[in-house]
């Protein structure tokens, strides 16, 4: 394609190409030759960028893979906080029950703090510490135990002592060498889970039930985790987890 004007080709809607033409089938001096191949409705001084239709498209995508992937990412963190719990309680109740065989009784309820049986660690250490943090437990609630710790109930009724969270209900009937451990659960609030033996001993089931927290009602419904130890009847081992 020639300019009328000057005679000079133009570059415009061509690509450069170089060939190296051998003598003789044998480079002695090579030759470059510059051809000018044509593209067609392509020009090669202007760049080619995205439109706004492919640029949305784009973003388009990216906000549904978003959408899929971010609450599946949070539910997987729930989870793991939710496993975190039952291990914590698990290696509580193993020390609990390992003081009961060397005293015949398990820790009294002079707090329902967890963080405060001492008497797990000294003078004989059950566990190397109780400062177990319940990652669910807001920092205040509405029992008033604002300390960021799982909460333990003892069922036996004492005689004598300040007695244990039996006495606290006025329970002697149902006094039993067992205990209940508890979690706030996904829902940060305090469903009482300890009342499920009391409850389950008078019959109220559905009551019972009712303080447990239970993945089928969404990951972040209402109830507590609990874990259970001892001679406790009617109730499972774990409940919420």
């Amino acid at each position: 394609m020639t300019d009328e004007n000057d005679g000079r080709i133009k570059h415009r809607n061509f690509r450069r190409i170089r060939f190296v033409i051998p003598y003789n089938n044998i480079i002695k001096e090579p030759q470059v030759e510059t051809f000018l191949i044509q593209e067609k409705g392509i020009s090669m001084d202007t760049p080619r960028g995205f439109t706004l239709i492919e640029l949305l498209i784009v973003v388009a995508i990216i906000g549904i893979l978003a959408a899929i992937a971010v609450p599946n990412f949070l539910n997987a963190q729930l989870r793991a906080k939710i496993a975190r719990t039952n291990s914590d309680l698990k290696a509580l109740s193993t020390a609990i029950d390992t003081y009961f065989l060397d005293h015949n009784k398990h820790p009294n309820n002079y707090s329902h703090l967890t963080v405060d049986l001492i008497g797990l660690t000294t003078p004989v250490s059950y566990i190397a510490s109780v400062s177990f943090r319940d990652i669910f437990k807001a920092e205040q609630g509405n029992t008033g135990n604002n300390k960021e710790s799982y909460l333990y109930f003892n069922y036996f009724y004492e005689t004598k002592g300040p007695g244990n969270w039996m006495n606290a209900i006025n329970r002697p009937d149902l006094s039993t060498k067992g205990y209940c451990l508890s979690s706030w659960g996904p829902d940060r609030w305090q469903d009482a889970i300890e009342w499920y033996y009391v409850q389950s001993k008078l019959g109220d089931t559905a009551g019972a039930l009712a303080r447990v927290y239970h993945a089928s009602n969404g990951l972040v419904s209402k109830g507590d985790i609990g874990r259970w130890g001892g001679d406790v009847t009617g109730v499972p081992v774990i409940a919420g987890g």
